[in-house]
């Protein structure tokens, strides 16, 4: 376990710009930390430096396609929190506000994941999903416009199945191929050809929102098992976070190698080799093992004098 200062204490003392025990100054922390987030947003677009996935699970509309998904801050608006109420009252509504937005506040009196349910742009009022916990006037509020799937926007999708409940057959699952690239699926003609459940994914990693497209187009409500790559989160100086082995001591010497324009230091061959060890070792570690063929055993042997075979019963 460690923190974000913890981190930015030991890239600064890689490069000899700290001394054990001296108080970090504001500026120097705010804008090494700066630096840490931009390497962190950096590292999540190498795939052999993250190291899990994430599990999403969501639901496909019948007869839908095409979806986008994401859930991007779409920007903030002042209004009036009364304490017990979901009312907030005094407000120009924004154009881009949509219904299952996420609310934070500046006066932190909107309990934690509190959505929107609703709005009124004649009264100037925003319903949301949960009591406002004191009275404040002129409250700034901040809101996200998620797109049909809301979740964090994905750089890549790995891999993913639909899973049928209906008519009795729950825990069924039927794998669908994933592509990261437009090719495969613009060479479909027509795409909107019915099915059950899809057989191809493409995402296109747009942004705000990204766009997934599938195929065939499902005509029941699945369960949708997602997995993305997990992307490494911005940190305050005081975020705790819970890093895999490893992780700690390459995030403070490529974050050690990253400040020493800041410091107008020259980088020492030591560092340099140590960056390198520490980051080969995450990216060996976490390298996607090659895939073993699988073939049906319909067609990996002889059916001939197999009597049991499905197809034919043994007589050919």
């Amino acid at each position: 376990m460690t923190t974000g200062q913890d981190l930015v204490i030991g890239g600064l003392l890689n490069i000899n710009a700290y001394s054990p025990g001296q108080p970090l100054s504001a500026s120097v922390g705010a804008q090494a930390l700066a630096i840490l987030n931009d390497l962190l947003d950096s590292l999540s677009t190498d795939q052999d430096f993250v190291f899990t996935q994430t599990e999403n699970i969501i639901a496909w509309t019948p007869g839908q396609y095409k979806y986008t998904i994401g859930n991007p801050v779409g920007g903030t608006f002042t209004g009036t929190v009364t304490s017990g109420s979901p009312t907030i009252t005094g407000v120009t509504v924004p154009s881009a506000l949509v219904a299952g937005g996420d609310l934070t506040d500046f006066a932190a009196l909107i309990p934690a994941n509190t959505t929107v349910l609703s709005f009124n742009s004649g009264a100037g009022t925003v319903t949301m999903s949960a009591n406002a916990i004191s009275n404040y006037t002129g409250d700034v509020i901040t809101y996200t416009t998620p797109g049909n799937i809301k979740l964090a926007r994905p750089l890549r999708i790995r891999s993913g199945y639909t899973r049928i409940t209906a008519s009795g057959n729950t825990g069924l699952d039927y794998w669908f191929d994933c592509q990261n690239s437009m090719n495969a699926y613009n060479q479909i003609g027509f795409k909107g050809v019915a099915g059950p459940w899809p057989t191809q994914l493409a995402y296109q990693p747009n942004y705000p929102l990204g766009t997934l497209w599938i195929y065939p187009n499902p005509q029941q409500a699945g369960e949708v098992h997602l997995f993305t790559d997990i992307i490494l989160s911005n940190l305050a100086l005081t975020t705790t976070v819970n890093l895999p082995q490893g992780y700690s001591r390459a995030l403070k010497k490529l974050l050690g190698l990253e400040l020493c324009p800041m410091f107008g230091k020259t980088p020492s061959p030591e560092l340099r080799m140590q960056a390198k060890e520490a980051r080969d070792l995450l990216k060996a570690q976490n390298a996607s093992p090659i895939q073993t063929l699988r073939y049906d055993s319909a067609i990996s042997r002889a059916q001939v004098n197999d009597a049991s075979f499905i197809m034919d019963g043994g007589f050919r």
